[in-house]
């Protein structure tokens, strides 16, 4: 009898490492071929692929728990809160735009959740969530619950005032949240947008920003803390003069910086744009930078 599971065991190892070689379609049809294969096969077998459905599809999800499956049902105005508990096992969902769902509890198990445009205002049970877009949730307030999601998209958000939970997500989008003022808690963040962020004058804390983007952020005015940004996007930003720190950003945008007008700290950057900079006037020291944008360059000598 050991013996037998031995060898049953083995020639599953075996039908497993040649799916694995498979596409899901070569997959499904190779082991169409006898009943028990695909009982013991396809049924059994942990699939990677994402497989696309259509909503009316939905009941397929809970009876093949070994395939990951994606729904969108964006902008529908049928599906109600009585029918997001049927998804709740759905890997990759879209329910943006949908105007009839308030309770969105039932779907803490999703990996990636688009919510965006919904009028929700309990978002607790998100938070293990790998990827979770609330864009232009306007009846969000509280965001505590959310610090372990991976991926976070708040854009538009804006009765979010309180964002100091945050500090640990990895990729982080507040662009266009206009009531924050504080982000000294996000340093630890990987990617940042803060992008018309309007409130925000203190950035002193964000210097270890892999990628940031604060983009048309008119209030700022000193970023001598941001030298160490791999990727950092001042553009629009009208009130900054001094970028002498800024020496050993990788890829810096400066465009319609206007009141820049010395920028001979800058010729190590690797990629630069200075686009409608209509102040520079010399940029002799940039013959090292990599890629350089001058659009709209001041050719007028000192």
């Amino acid at each position: 009898m050991m013996c037998e599971q031995i060898t049953l065991q083995n020639n599953k190892n075996i039908l497993y490492d040649v799916m694995s070689c498979l596409k899901f379609k070569e997959r499904y049809y190779l082991c169409l071929t006898t009943k028990k294969l695909f009982k013991n096969g396809f049924k059994c077998f942990l699939h990677n692929e994402l497989i696309c459905i259509n909503y009316e599809n939905h009941k397929l999800v809970n009876m093949w728990k070994n395939i990951m499956f994606k729904i969108n049902a964006g902008w529908s105005n049928s599906i109600t809160n009585t029918d997001v508990y049927a998804l709740s096992n759905v890997h990759t969902l879209s329910l943006s735009n949908c105007a009839n769902i308030t309770d969105v509890s039932a779907l803490c198990n999703v990996y990636e959740l688009n919510l965006a445009m919904c009028k929700i205002t309990d978002i607790s049970a998100l938070s293990n969530v790998h990827k979770l877009i609330l864009a232009w949730c306007d009846n969000i307030t509280d965001v505590s619950a959310l610090s372990n999601v991976h991926t976070l998209n708040l854009s538009g958000c804006n009765n979010i005032t309180d964002v100091s939970a945050l500090g640990n997500v990895h990729k982080l989008n507040l662009s266009g949240c206009n009531n924050i003022t504080d982000v000294s808690s996000l340093k630890n963040v990987h990617i940042l947008n803060l992008s018309d962020c309007h409130k925000i004058i203190d950035v002193s804390a964000l210097g270890n920003i892999h990628k940031l983007d604060l983009r048309r952020c008119y209030n700022i005015i000193d970023v001598s803390a941001l030298g160490n940004v791999h990727m950092l996007n001042l553009s629009d930003c009208h009130k900054i003069i001094d970028v002498s720190a800024l020496g050993s950003v990788h890829t810096l945008n400066l465009s319609c910086c206007h009141n820049i007008k010395d920028v001979s700290a800058l010729g190590n950057v690797h990629t630069l744009n200075l686009s409608y900079c209509d102040r520079i006037t010399d940029v002799s020291a940039l013959g090292n930078v990599h890629t350089l944008n001058l659009s709209q360059y001041n050719k007028k000598k000192k």
